[in-house]
């Protein structure tokens, strides 16, 4: 018989004092875990959920799975704000001022909860924190401290401790050649240092290796073999971080544009070199470049993919607004369910001929057709009006009219400009559609379509 994620966070506890050897009554483990469970269920969250413990934690190793358990517990900008038991727990620590979160400068000595998180973070007090370095991640970890203080070895701390550190992702080497793990590796150091904790060098080496460990699983997805499950987490990542698609069936076109702008500069910018990490010898060399060289293939085809999603996108807002304005996303593309059968723009868009000397690639073409692994909760699984368009212009138009799209965006031009720059062929057939699809645009729409035909 299958658990509820409560019964499987606290027997996920109960697992890891066990091999610690530590006696800490079920009573305990069950508010810790219904806790956990409570603040990874959040209703803005789709990604940093229960089950992402669960597919992060490892059994066999009690400082990977406590450090799984505790590593999201706190995601101020996507839960908007701390839930009470954790608010309780991290305020007096904290000072909120117009949404930015600073650590209080006058804290006892004597806090080694604290004191400890903030000399393996390498943090200082009073210092401002950006949920873009480790602010998510430090609270975690102050989180678990506070409530395992004195029931778990301060040693097994620290060793979770840097395991959520290294979870702070995409971080560069910085000016002095130190990796993230190599700081790691000092920090600790230092915190064995100032807490007396006699940690030889083999266990110093042996903590970092376990945080590496536990870092590149938090983005294992990055390495998938099948660039359509890694779609799968980015449109799962959607939704948290932009509110407004958790409406389903009343979020804007304006919305989607935005949330697809985002996360394409977000890829965009991305180095693949930064996604994995490495300390002496973990993972093996063959198997780090193995890694690497899928999540560049990945984030590769992923910008593609965000490009002419949002260049789709970037129409039909420009259609919208050139009709009346922002509308609902089902306005012009139709039933946005899973396996409609209700109308959808796609049983109106016109056959496209397949053109030889239109250049496509193939897999980013099967992406399109056949869709991301599973279905979102606010998003077709595939993309019929993107195929449309890339059907029509490959992968050389696509760049060039995802360079007048974002020119749009930048208001550099207008979004009729943007329109009546695009292929003609293309945009009659979407303004035909569209103009069947949001009926009540009919008439504006049709005689832009005869401005096209000019």
């Amino acid at each position: 018989m299958g658990e509820s994620t409560v019964h499987r966070t606290i027997r996920l506890l109960q697992k890891v004092v066990e091999d610690l050897n530590v006696d800490i009554p079920l009573s305990e483990l069950e508010r810790i875990g219904v806790m956990i469970n409570r603040a990874m269920s959040a209703q803005e969250r789709s990604f940093h959920t229960p089950e992402h413990i669960f597919d992060l934690a490892s059994p066999e190793d009690p400082y990977i799975t406590l450090a799984a358990l505790f590593h999201d517990i706190v995601y101020f900008q996507v839960d908007q704000g701390f839930s009470p038991d954790i608010d309780k727990l991290i305020a007096p620590y904290i000072v909120i001022k117009n949404s930015n979160i600073s650590l209080i400068e006058n804290v006892n000595v004597n806090d080694r909860a604290f004191w400890g998180c903030l000399c393996v973070f390498g943090f200082k007090v009073g210092q401002l924190l950006s949920p873009f370095n480790g602010m998510n991640e430090f609270l975690s970890a102050l989180v678990m401290n506070l409530l395992l203080e004195g029931l778990v070895a301060d040693k097994d701390l620290l060793i979770t401790t840097a395991c959520i550190e290294q979870t702070i992702p995409f971080r560069k080497i910085d000016e002095k050649g130190n990796t993230p793990s190599m700081l790691l590796e000092r920090n600790l150091i230092n915190t064995c240092n100032q807490f007396s904790l006699k940690l030889t060098k083999s266990e110093i080496e042996y903590a970092v290796k376990s945080a590496v460990t536990v870092a590149n699983r938090d983005v294992w997805n990055f390495c998938e073999e099948d660039v359509a499950l890694f779609l799968d987490i980015t449109w799962k990542l959607l939704p948290e971080t932009n509110p407004s698609l958790r409406m389903k069936g009343s979020y804007t076109i304006n919305n989607y544009c935005l949330a697809l702008k985002k996360m394409e500069a977000f890829l965009y910018f991305l180095d693949p070199l930064t996604v994995f990490s490495s300390y002496k010898g973990t993972p093996p060399d063959e198997e780090l470049q193995r890694m690497t060289v899928l999540a560049e293939r990945n984030i590769t085809m992923a910008r593609k993919y965000l490009g002419i999603k949002l260049l789709a996108s970037a129409v039909l807002t420009s259609l919208a607004d050139i009709s009346g304005g922002d509308a609902p996303m089902e306005l012009f593309m139709g039933d946005m369910k899973i396996d409609s059968c209700n109308g959808q723009i796609s049983d109106l868009l016109p056959e496209v001929k397949e053109n030889p000397s239109v250049t496509i690639d193939q897999d980013l073409f099967n992406l399109l057709t056949f869709g991301r692994a599973s279905a979102s909760s606010f998003d077709l699984q595939n993309s019929p009006l993107s195929l449309f368009i890339y059907r029509q212009i490959g992968t050389d138009g696509l760049s060039e009219n995802l360079i007048l799209a974002k020119k749009m965006f930048e208001k550099s031009i207008t979004n009729r400009e943007f329109l009546l720059l695009l292929p003609r062929k293309v945009m009659k057939g979407i303004v035909a559609a569209g103009m069947e699809m949001a009926f009540t645009r009919k008439e504006i729409l049709n005689a832009f379509l005869q401005e096209l035909s000019d």
